[in-house]
């Protein structure tokens, strides 16, 4: 970010891609900002399209680096959070104050849960071979696109039951999982990919 942006401007700039319900800018100890900050939009729809546009955007001479974030435990996780860097401490702040640095997350109103609307962007994953966990699977459809969540559903004896279930950030990127992956060869099994209902 450019160093003299605060959280206000990024808050301004990010409503061009919709609902922002909180941005940060992290500030150092001299209260000088760091070069980097967070965004917290309202659906993931928003999410993905501020990275659609925002990412390669040049803003007062500083080519922008727009990813989604880890999701923070204490949201819903229906929620994303935008990064505007690749900074694993960034402190978070709350109305008109700023950033210390600090990784407390002040608490916020909850945003209504978006499941209602993920069916396009959620993907089930049939005939996975039973050695498979959830990190192999996402490590796999990550080719695709951003993924937000992946699952391999356990038996009763906490073994795989060969099935999970892959959610990603846009509809566009579930549909090219789709195309890549349905019918596609892994670790000797035919996977077989379609629209979780």
């Amino acid at each position: 970010l450019p160093y003299r942006v605060r959280w206000q401007d990024l808050k301004d700039l990010f409503r061009k891609a919709g609902t922002v319900l909180r941005a940060d800018v992290s500030l150092g100890p001299d209260n000088r900002s760091r070069g980097y900050g967070t965004v917290l939009l309202a659906t993931a729809e928003d999410a993905g399209r501020a990275v659609d546009m925002f990412n390669g955007y040049s803003w007062q001479t500083r080519i922008l680096e727009v990813r989604l974030d880890r999701l923070l435990p204490e949201y819903d996780p229906a929620q994303l959070q935008l990064s505007s860097s690749s900074s694993q401490n960034v402190g978070s702040s709350s109305g008109a104050s700023t950033s210390t640095g600090s990784t407390s997350h002040p608490s916020m109103t909850p945003v209504s849960s978006i499941h209602g609307s993920m069916s396009s962007r959620n993907l089930f994953v049939g005939n996975l071979p039973f050695h498979c966990q959830w990190q192999d699977l996402k490590d796999l459809f990550r080719q695709a696109g951003t993924i937000l969540r992946a699952d391999v559903a356990l038996g009763p004896d906490n073994r795989s039951r060969g099935f999970g279930t892959v959610v990603f950030a846009t509809d566009y990127d579930a549909e090219r999982a789709m195309k890549m992956f349905n019918g596609y060869e892994y670790h000797g099994r035919v996977l077989k990919v379609h629209f979780d209902r």
